[in-house]
């Protein structure tokens, strides 16, 4: 896609739900400061079965993020696994690499749709702006999930190491930054990998940055992020949506 012709920055917020509300604000202004006006907010309708994304004053902050430049993505459902059973074969994605939030890595086919189906209708009841693109906790898909989002009219979604143009069913290689803060050694690793992701990454057309709701309390990374953003920016990356992206001529 000729979308590779330019140097472009999206930094993504995730799970942006109304406890996280404060530390997302946070970082859409430490972002606004280093050069980034426009973000993608990757909304959980009902994150961890609590308060739901309709809630009058989350939605209306939500909406004047909207009316700023800000992308709302659908980021799930419930951003979570209550209520399914974790196979052995998919025990590290489930119990390791998350903390059981793989929502849609083993759902049906009729079970994407009916969790999209719900995540576009609580998104509407909020007055949020029609979603053209999902994101799925901690980017696990199953191989249902890319053809119910193409058939329902997303334009875009994310692996962890792609952008995914559904309906011109293009991909463009872009391997995310994000850190991991569970637990010190997380952090420390992954303040390493992402100076070795970066240092390569910085060839790449688009280049992605992926922020969880308190990476920025963790004054390494803080450090880190911020870097980086003013690198990219430096070296000619222009800060995007992912629906711009998926919007630049084909």
């Amino acid at each position: 896609m000729s979308a590779t012709a330019g140097k472009h920055l999206v930094v993504s917020l995730h799970d942006l739900h109304p406890g996280s509300r404060k530390a997302i604000a946070a970082q859409r202004e430490a972002l606004a400061a280093w050069g980034v006006s426009r973000r993608s907010l990757l909304v959980v309708p009902q994150f961890h079965h609590g308060p739901k994304a309709d809630e009058p004053d989350f939605a209306a902050t939500v909406r004047a993020w909207a009316g700023e430049g800000d992308e709302v993505v659908l980021h799930g459902f419930f951003h979570d696994r209550q209520g399914r059973k974790d196979a052995l074969g998919s025990l590290f994605w489930t119990r390791l690499y998350t903390n059981r939030e793989a929502e849609f890595l083993d759902l049906t086919g009729p079970e994407t749709v009916a969790r999209l189906a719900a995540g576009s209708a609580l998104f509407a009841e909020a007055g949020f702006p029609v979603p053209v693109g999902f994101i799925a906790p901690a980017w696990l898909m199953g191989p249902e999930v890319v053809p119910v989002l193409r058939a329902a009219g997303f334009r875009h979604t994310t692996t962890l190491r792609e952008f995914l143009s559904l309906q011109r069913g293009e991909s463009v290689p872009s391997q995310s930054l994000c850190w991991s803060t569970r637990a010190a050694w997380r952090r420390t690793v992954s303040v390493l990998w992402n100076r070795h992701l970066f240092s390569r990454s910085q060839g790449n057309s688009l280049l992605r940055i992926s922020l969880h709701p308190d990476d920025l309390l963790h004054v390494t990374i803080r450090k880190q992020i911020e870097r980086v953003v003013k690198t990219a920016l430096d070296r000619g990356f222009e800060p995007v949506t992912y629906a711009d992206y998926a919007s630049l001529p084909g």
